[in-house]
């Protein structure tokens, strides 16, 4: 239970904690992502260091999901964080004294997405256990905004250590702030959220919560189509300006910066409101907004021009996530939290290596900026087909 004037603490330090290992994952993730672009220029490489970077956080998500709902969220998100970043500096040091091969650094991805997908399921479920029901949007989108501020310098730090100083000095910052992280999220008491004996089939189980409710049902089934299509702009868009707008660390860091600038307008929005009224109409527009993005980013502009409309899907992107998760923080109960949150993942961003199985190769054979037009109009009818299905369910 949370008590009146006591509950700020316990979101202060989930907040700073939260984003702190948002800042060191994304900078070795950026870090990692431009290495193999630029080295290789491949569809196929993009299509290995995706499927690293996703596909171990999707086997590992539906057991997660259990964990979170059995177990204290904070020493969860504690101990895998603490050993991913020991497995990530060990492999670091074996890649940069040793062999310099790819294989490892999709090794480092691989392990940081185990964390990831035991860590993601158990973070969106325990901020409604630090803030009293009222302050769950607010608090949702101020996670948005100090995200997107992270977002927003990991790029310049990760273009300005790769081009100055090595990449040891990516490891180094990870492990710093996933220390500092760890030691602030240990401050708060987190209570289980349920003692009784765990079920037999507990995956089962959160399926069949998920199949007697019509709504969450429609709801992350239009998840998988959602994000199958915003696939290609998340995972390509580093190797499109590679190819099109010209080789160099400088011009992929412009890229994430255009984007992250834009998180923090629509992280701003969430916050701005205490309650969303029709959350799944701003789903929907958040769809909608992606999609016109996504096909305006594959006009042949100039440089500029493409990073306007990439600031522009950045604006939509985290209304989108943001919305979905407090959708599911508000209707689901409290004791299934995790197990939903952990096939959100699955169905989220847990899609992205599968649907790389086809994009990658598809990106070698025809234009990327082809494949951005077509699946970001695809991506404005799912989101009225959406916001039609989702409404008739109430």
């Amino acid at each position: 239970m949370i008590r009146p004037g006591k509950w700020q603490y316990g979101a202060a330090a989930y907040l700073f904690s939260a984003n702190l290992f948002v800042f060191g994952s994304s900078t070795v993730v950026f870090a990692v992502l431009w290495h193999i672009a630029l080295v290789t220029s491949s569809g196929a490489w993009m299509t290995y260091a995706s499927l690293a970077g996703a596909l171990p956080a999707l086997l590992v998500a539906p057991f997660a999901g259990v964990w979170a709902d059995r177990c204290r969220r904070n020493w969860l998100i504690m101990g895998s964080a603490s050993g991913v970043s020991a497995a990530t500096f060990a492999l670091a040091l074996v890649y940069l004294s040793h062999s310099h091969e790819l294989w490892l650094l999709l090794a480092i991805s691989a392990i940081r997405s185990v964390g990831n997908g035991l860590q993601t399921p158990a973070a969106n479920a325990l901020l409604p256990q630090l803030v009293p029901k009222d302050q769950v949007t607010r608090m949702n989108g101020l996670n948005q905004i100090v995200q997107s501020a992270m977002l927003l310098v990991s790029p310049l730090l990760a273009g300005y250590i790769l081009s100055d100083l090595g990449m040891i000095w990516i490891f180094i910052v990870d492990a710093g702030t996933a220390l500092l992280a760890v030691l602030s999220l240990a401050t708060i008491r987190v209570a289980k959220v349920s003692t009784a004996a765990p079920e037999r089939h507990a995956i089962v189980g959160g399926l069949r919560y998920v199949g007697r409710v019509p709504a969450l049902t429609a709801f992350l089934l239009f998840t998988v189509v959602a994000f199958i299509l915003i696939a290609p702009s998340s995972q390509l868009s580093t190797l499109y300006v590679n190819r099109t707008f010209g080789h160099g660390v400088w011009n992929l860091t412009f890229n994430e910066l255009a984007w992250t600038a834009g998180a923090s307008l629509g992280g701003f929005y969430i916050a701005l409101h205490q309650h969303l009224p029709d959350k799944i109409r701003v789903i929907a527009v958040g769809m909608a907004g992606s999609g016109l993005a996504f096909a305006a980013m594959g006009l042949h502009d100039p440089f500029w021009l493409y990073l306007f409309f990439m600031f522009v899907s950045g604006i939509f992107y985290p209304i989108l996530t943001a919305a979905q998760t407090i959708y599911i923080q508000e209707t689901v109960a409290p004791a299934m939290m995790g197990r939903v949150f952990s096939l959100w993942q699955i169905l989220s961003t847990g899609i992205y290596p599968i649907a790389m199985l086809g994009y990658g190769p598809l990106a070698d054979q025809i234009p990327i900026s082809e494949v951005f037009i077509v699946t970001g109009l695809l991506l404005v009818a799912t989101a009225w087909g959406f916001d039609v299905r989702l409404h008739r369910l109430g």
